[in-house]
């Protein structure tokens, strides 16, 4: 079942609170001070009308949700790092600037890239199957990401899922408490 806007509103206050406290504990746990860890919510929902009408299309209407909602995620200190980009790289990257729009591998996938984690893997939605998938090393050539299968990894089946991968591993890193 795709994911609601108010789902996502829940979502980013929970990782709003979540961030905050694994910023309070961030130091004393680790030695050096943490970056800037923080979702922000969108102001007025005009993201996911960009975002519509740069699709043009049914596909991917969990992003237009989310990016209704939310502006951007940066989480730079939990594990090597994980970003959701704001809504104007998303569109710049479906025009094919600096971002792949298809995966050619044993599979060839239509996407829609938004994220990355710290390592330079790429976060995007399969825009047929609905999938999340993390694309590692591979090469891009104009929107063509070219990658072996080993390195395209489905994080989840869906955003609702991804959603949950980044509360957990938001949790997995929290730093503990006193």
């Amino acid at each position: 079942m795709p994911i609601t806007g108010p789902e996502v509103d829940d979502w980013i206050d929970e990782m709003s609170v979540l961030a905050t406290r694994f910023v309070a504990g961030f130091e004393a746990a680790y030695g050096y001070p943490p970056g800037e860890n923080h979702v922000s919510r969108a102001s007025g929902g005009s993201g996911g009308e960009l975002l519509a009408g740069a699709l043009g299309d049914a596909s991917a209407s969990e992003l237009r949700t989310f990016f209704s909602r939310v502006a951007r995620v940066s989480l730079p200190d939990v594990g090597s790092g994980f970003f959701v980009h704001p809504v104007e790289h998303v569109v710049e990257g479906l025009r094919g600037v600096n971002q792949p729009t298809r995966v050619v591998s044993t599979d060839d996938r239509e996407i829609v890239v938004f994220g990355s984690d710290g390592g330079g893997a790429l976060f995007a939605a399969d825009r047929r199957t609905g999938e999340i998938v993390r694309l590692g090393d591979g090469a891009l050539l104009g929107e063509v990401f070219k990658v072996d299968e080993a390195e395209v990894q489905v994080i989840a089946q869906d955003l609702g899922g991804f959603l949950r991968f980044l509360h957990g591993e938001l949790l997995r890193h929290m730093p503990a408490g006193p």
